[in-house]
């Protein structure tokens, strides 16, 4: 019997494992599968299998006549190559690259661009232009087989760079490009504009005399045309070559010895400096040279917000010495959170906050571009509650019309004390104001959105942040209260009512002007009438857009100026009455606008509301016709319009005489029901193209206007082209 019931449990064994290993096998089995594409190809398959899930595909090397083959990559902006150790879990494609098999003489002249301290540098001064044609520029070599240029420098710790062909850095060969090993010597640094390895600087960590060789492939040279600002003025910064490669060898020590002290980090915050640059010994960083690391301690408020930073210089236009910000932001990006206290820290915001009173320090390395930060209760400091607060911002409304972004804080701005550590302020808010409450002008001790209890009630989103700031989304007129914590700013808050509609009448005529990426520069004035403007303007699909306005009147020197940046209307403010506003989104995550679509449209701005209303109210895919007349003292020493000149497929050519003088100003303007109604569009200095053997004769008019001045008496053939959107004038010797 023993026996017997043996054989039973064997066989429920056997069962059992046998009923397992079918399920593992089903599990085991299951397909994905995996496309291997070519990109040269418009995404060709060029083969197609099922593997198991979880298992590993093997690279190989397809064949394609007249081409060499490249390498296999993850995504096909071919940022990122495809990695082989990895496990395939899903349906993947794999996207293949090929180059023409060809060689090709590379004309093109290529320099080092950088930045850096250190007086001894090539580089010092020079903040990634060209300062020394001579010294900068790589040295390409005779052969016909190759396109190989090379420098050797001395490199200084805190320098950076890239290769590029001109200062608009354009041909840009950064560290992606990098082919070996460099980690003891460089790291990469990329920019916050942009995650392209290719694009990053290289970063210098170990003085030394390098030297540097560019291998290049022209035959190769690919365009990036998703990027939303491609164009085809801007295309060689979106140039970039999957083969060509950076090689670097460090011969010895700098030849020449550093001038330069150990770098100068400071810390700017919200409170240790009211995001003030105070550049003492308490706000900067000690070099420790034992340890070759930057070394800082400082007591914090719980609910402070901080980054570190350092300066360079760099020589202008006008041949002296100025500052500006350095490559160095440790942000909270930078934070080593394995060996950091964190518990202690805000990290989710950008810049390093903290959440507990107490002393707070921290170890940089420069070379990994990380920072420690430990926590000590230590805190002897005595926090006493700033007592004087403003709301600064922009908007139609007064105040904060006035603040202009607070740069112009005055006593109506200013918070009223109600009590000890209680502070209010009554004022109209339209649709679209922006605004924080602060200490001062440079946003110290700011408060925004994240301070204010319930921007939500009753289903109704009366405030929304834009970028720092908290923004309005119901016209009114509002009562805020602003409530300090006696201990620390951390337990800061505001509340809101609502009293009813807005008070003040509104002025609705303004100067009005358009601004676009990627360049962001400022249209031709637009005018309004009876507080209405229409603009119209050629977008590409993708294009982020928004408006800024000035009282009628306000001189053009001082239009997007830092002292008086104008007020703004952006994608927050899109309507509900335009026809084609289905071709526009404010959903940018920036309060831009964009548009969704390639084409001419025609944008209404209503100021009568009080808040301004966007609303496009015509489009179309293809340029409208038009008519160009020339106009300015050059011209016939009045500003009256000459005859018309009709253009023909967007492109407007005539010839015409102009006499030359300092006081020989002139300018053109486009007519047509889509170009800006009445006022018609304006070309001037601005559309200057570079086509024209003549252009050199027209400069500026003085005070950064917009008109021409003629420099030389003659007859000049005019070219005005509207092809792709954005006007361009050229000229030529008749």
């Amino acid at each position: 019997m023993k026996k017997l019931f043996g054989i039973v449990i064997m066989l429920f064994v056997a069962l059992f494992t046998f009923a397992s290993c079918t399920k593992t096998d089903e599990e085991e089995t299951q397909k994905v599968n995996v496309k291997w594409v070519d990109l040269t190809s418009n995404n060709e398959v060029l083969k197609e299998e099922e593997v198991e899930s979880g298992s590993k595909v093997k690279s190989w090397t397809p064949e394609k006549e007249g081409y060499v083959f490249d390498k296999w990559y993850a995504t096909p902006s071919m940022n990122i190559e495809f990695d082989f150790n990895k496990e395939i879990t899903s349906d993947t494609t794999i996207f293949g690259n090929f180059v023409l098999d060809t060689f090709e003489v590379d004309t093109r002249s290529f320099y080092i661009l950088g930045s850096s301290n250190n007086e001894s540098s090539i580089m010092y001064g020079s903040n990634f232009t060209i300062k020394d044609d001579a010294k900068q520029k790589l040295t390409k070599s005779d052969s016909t087989t190759e396109n190989v240029y090379t420098i050797t420098v001395d490199l200084y710790i805190g320098d950076k760079f890239q290769l590029a062909i001109d200062d608009k850095v354009s041909n840009q060969r950064g560290f992606g490009y990098i082919v070996g090993d460099v980690s003891e010597y460089f790291r990469e640094e990329k920019s916050y504009l942009s995650n392209d390895s290719r694009k990053a600087d290289i970063a210098v960590t170990m003085d030394g005399n390098y030297t540097i060789t560019l291998t290049t492939h022209p035959w190769a040279d690919l365009y990036d045309t998703e990027n939303e600002y491609y164009s085809e003025e801007t295309k060689e910064n979106y140039n970039y070559n999957t083969i060509d490669t950076i090689e670097i060898v460090r011969n010895g020590d700098p030849l020449n010895e550093s001038s330069a002290e150990p770098l100068r980090i400071m810390i700017k915050g919200s409170y240790i400096t009211a995001w003030g640059h105070n550049t003492g010994a308490e706000y900067t960083m000690v070099y420790n040279e034992e340890n070759g690391l930057y070394e800082y301690s400082h007591e914090f408020l719980a609910g402070d917000s901080f980054c570190f930073y350092n300066f360079v210089q760099y020589e202008g236009e006008d041949g002296k010495m100025h500052t500006t910000l350095g490559p160095i932001n440790i942000n909270s990006s930078k934070v080593d959170e394995e060996n950091s206290d964190v518990e202690y820290l805000d990290l989710t915001q950008g810049n390093i906050g903290t959440l507990e009173n107490g002393t707070y320090s921290f170890t940089y390395d420069y070379a990994k571009d990380s920072i420690i930060i430990e926590y000590s209760d230590t805190f002897n400091t005595k926090y006493v509650p700033n007592e004087i607060w403003y709301v600064a911002g922009s908007g139609v409304t007064e105040p904060l019309k006035s603040s202009q972004y607070g740069n112009n804080l005055t006593d109506a701005q200013k918070l009223e004390k109600v009590e000890e550590n209680t502070y209010q302020i009554t004022m109209d808010l339209a649709k679209g104001d922006m605004f924080q409450i602060v200490g001062n002008s440079s946003y110290g001790y700011s408060h925004s959105l994240s301070d204010l209890k319930d921007p939500t009630k009753d289903g109704v989103e009366y405030f929304y942040k834009a970028e720092d700031n908290m923004a309005c989304r119901v016209d009114g007129n509002y009562t805020f209260t602003l409530y300090l914590d006696a201990e620390a700013p951390l337990g800061d808050y505001i509340t809101w009512k609502r009293n009813g509609d807005i008070i003040q009448e509104f002025v609705v005529d303004y100067d009005v002007y358009l601004k676009y990426a990627p360049d962001w520069e400022i249209s031709q004035t637009y005018q309004t009438v009876e507080g209405k403007v229409q603009i119209g303007t050629w977008l590409e699909e993708g294009t982020e857009f928004c408006f800024i306005y000035y009282d009628k009147g306000t001189p053009i020197e001082e239009v997007g100026s830092y002292q008086n940046p104008g007020l703004f209307v952006g994608g927050q403010m899109i309507g509900t009455t335009g026809e084609y506003n289905d071709k526009i989104t404010g959903d940018t995550g920036n309060n831009n606008a964009k548009s969704l679509v390639s084409g001419y449209y025609t944008i209404q701005i209503d100021f009568t509301q009080g808040s301004p209303i966007i609303d496009v109210v015509n489009y179309q895919e293809s340029l409208p016709a038009y008519n160009a007349v020339i106009k300015g003292p050059a011209y016939d020493g009045t500003w009256n319009n000459s005859e018309e000149h009709a253009a023909t497929n967007g492109i407007v050519e005539f010839s015409v005489t102009l006499t030359g003088g300092s006081d020989k100003e002139f300018g053109f303007t486009l007519y047509s029901d889509s170009f800006g109604g009445q006022y018609g569009e304006y070309v001037g200095y601005y559309n200057l193209g570079t086509k024209g053997d003549a252009n050199s004769v027209m400069t500026q008019q003085a005070n950064y206007g917009n008109n021409f001045v003629c420099t030389k008496s003659g007859t000049y053939r005019v070219v005005i082209d509207r092809t792709s959107g954005t006007a361009v004038v050229d000229f030529y010797y008749a």
